[in-house]
């Protein structure tokens, strides 16, 4: 369940749908380098995803997102950096943020008697 916090009239509840994005971001990255390593044979003793957003000033959106990619591994750095390039190529979440996708609203509106 997302909620906003106090101060902005919710009870702080759950995180915030923004809040929820950045943690779609971190979370398919996440997961697609791991693919990724397992698919080239290529062992991870850790790792750690962040994303941190950037938000603008003036406005509630986000204007970047810096995503922290953590490994530790026996792999050459050079195989680790080429997961991390097909990650990037191949991560849904990060694409839609990339490139965005059209997005259409509609409204439903239903007899409340």
């Amino acid at each position: 369940m997302c909620d906003l916090p106090k101060n902005l009239g919710g009870d702080d509840s759950g995180p915030t749908a923004l809040e929820l994005a950045v943690m779609a971001i971190a979370d398919c990255a996440a997961t697609i380098y791991a693919d990724v390593a397992k698919k080239s044979n290529i062992e991870l003793t850790k790792l750690e995803v962040t994303a941190e957003a950037v938000k603008a000033d003036d406005a509630p959106v986000i204007k970047s997102v810096d995503i922290k990619v953590k490994v530790a591994s026996k792999a050459r750095e050079s195989l680790l950096k080429a997961c991390l390039r097909r990650t990037e190529a191949n991560c849904p979440v990060l694409s839609i943020y990339k490139e965005p996708v059209p997005i259409n609203v509609t409204l439903e509106v239903e007899s409340s008697e």
